[in-house]
């Protein structure tokens, strides 16, 4: 349960942060643990920098591994800030 809550809580702080950075590649083999089996995200090279301000961030296609993507964004490729 601590390495889901972990990798939960980074998620929210990249997704609530003032930069507002779009993970796009979620899933275990990106989840790393430090000897105290800590969560750390890992492997940033499909995030990009989501709402800033009025500005959106568009996509014309899915990006992200195939299986892990969330299936409102696999249906519409559109990304909402909740």
């Amino acid at each position: 349960m601590k390495i889901a809550l972990g990798a939960a809580k980074g998620l929210a702080f990249l997704h609530g942060g003032p930069k507002h950075v779009i993970y796009r590649d979620f899933k275990t083999s990106n989840v790393l643990l430090d000897v105290e089996y800590n969560a750390k995200l890992s492997d940033f090279g499909l995030a990009k920098v989501g709402h800033q301000g009025d500005k959106t961030y568009v996509s014309t296609r899915v990006v992200g591994t195939h299986g892990y993507a969330a299936p409102e964004y696999v249906m519409t490729v559109k990304v909402v800030r909740l």
